[in-house]
């Protein structure tokens, strides 16, 4: 075992020369990554971002980079939904898989790639590593470091893609802990409209280290849905930064249900005068999981109102971290920005560290923030059970409400679906604990 983080220098070394020249263009921004990381080193419980975090999982694991892998279809069908009609890439240890994915029938003005195929391509050149910037953050740095693979997907100016576009990751077990580095960039021109979903599954254990970039231009809107469903020893690290521009939307759902540890930053750059963000998540935890959620609505222009909802539902010893800020500039005036962090706790043993934030520098603001931790209301149990409903039943029912106030905002259909499916099995399996 070695938390010597200058085994990744070595492995990139590997990595480089496997390349054989290959994506020869992203050179230099991953031999620039990998300098960061260097001096970086791994984060520490000094730094205040991850002051509340168990870094062992991450750093002490000889992690190597996930080799290709072949997978059967059937191993990728509970993650793969039939009617939603999707346009789909999917990545096989980070490793693009052409049989896995459908690219058939896209419309014009919509390019859907595996980004080592477009390095060269000037969208790639003007925005890859621009928002997500590896001179900060290790993990991002080593995820740039190792950039080859990954989802490059841009939507021409006026353009309405009316079939979402779903991005597969899937992790295979392995006889070591391996690791990837999905890397995503998405780009939206002007008045052109997208819907996302990202889906991350696997077996076995290794970490997943996730870079997603979104760039929103004038009057885009990028309807967005993350899905973390990770192996009950998977680890999860993701960094997903959005840039909007005037008049734009960005909508983003973020649902975390597997994984032993999953760690989320993400950022809305409101940039644009008159854009618009909501950032949603929903987190449900059992056992010993552990998450942490750490968001930044950044307010530069002025007029531009930001949503923000996360609910968590925690059980067993589980552990959970919420840090959301709203930053609003001096320039944003005119600001209307909200942020909720709400968490019932299911047992004595499970815990809650919540920190909404507001840092405001304008003047001619409307800004709210606040939390709740709290366990099932007896109330509504006793009212439920009073008109013959089961207790065990009477939980669900309360529960499912709880989530649904985050699902339910999702628009695709078939997803929404899926992640109820996913709920309500988690509440079942919960409650067969608590009562064995």
């Amino acid at each position: 075992m070695a938390s010597d983080h200058t085994n990744w220098i070595q492995k990139f070394e590997t990595f480089e020369a496997d390349l054989n020249g290959h994506a020869g263009s992203l050179h230099e921004l991953r031999k620039t990554a990998i300098a960061d990381f260097e001096r970086l080193g791994y984060p520490t419980t000094a730094d205040e971002a991850w002051k509340s975090v168990n870094l062992s999982p991450l750093i002490t694991p000889d992690f190597q980079y996930a080799p290709p892998a072949n997978i059967s279809k059937s191993d990728l069908a509970p993650f793969v939904y039939s009617s939603l009609k999707s346009i789909r890439l999917t990545f096989i240890n980070g490793h693009f898989s052409p049989d896995h994915s459908d690219l058939t029938n896209l419309p014009k003005g919509v390019s859907v790639k595996n980004l080592a195929e477009v390095s060269n391509h000037e969208v790639v050149h003007n925005y890859l590593g621009k928002l997500a910037k590896p001179k900060t953050l290790a993990f991002t740095a080593l995820n740039t470091a190792f950039i080859d693979d990954g989802a490059f997907i841009h939507i021409d100016r006026n353009t309405v893609l009316e079939r979402p576009i779903h991005l597969l990751f899937y992790t295979t077990e392995a006889n070591t802990p391996i690791t990837s580095h999905p890397r995503s960039l998405i780009v939206a021109e002007k008045n052109s409209q997208v819907s996302l979903v990202e889906t991350f599954a696997g077996s076995g254990t290794y970490l997943t280290n996730a870079v997603t970039e979104i760039v929103a231009k004038d009057n885009a809107n990028i309807n967005h849905v993350r899905i973390e469903l990770e192996s009950d020893n998977g680890l999860h690290v993701a960094n997903l930064q959005a840039d909007l521009n005037r008049s734009s939307t960005f909508t983003s759902h973020v649902f975390s249900i597997g994984g032993a540890f999953v760690r989320n930053d993400i950022s809305a750059h409101l940039r644009g005068e008159g854009s618009e963000a909501t950032v949603n998540g929903f987190y449900m935890l059992e056992e010993s999981q552990h998450i942490d959620n750490y968001t930044l609505l950044e307010h530069v222009a002025p007029h531009c109102p930001s949503h923000e909802l996360y609910k968590g539902i925690l059980s067993g010893s589980s552990r959970a971290v919420f840090r959301g800020k709203i930053h609003v500039h001096q320039e944003a005036q005119n600001t209307d920005a909200y942020q909720q962090n709400e968490n019932i706790l299911l047992s004595d043993n499970a815990r809650i560290n919540t920190k909404p934030q507001l840092e405001i520098y304008a003047d001619e603001v409307k800004c709210s923030h606040g939390a709740t931790v709290g366990q099932l209301d007896e109330n509504a149990l006793f009212y439920l059970q009073a008109r013959g409903i089961p207790k065990p039943e009477a939980r669900r029912i309360l529960l499912r409400a709880f989530a649904d106030d985050v699902v339910g905002r999702v628009k695709l259909e078939p997803v929404r679906t899926h992640l109820k499916n996913l709920i309500d099995a988690k509440l079942e399996r919960i409650y067969k604990k608590e009562t064995a």
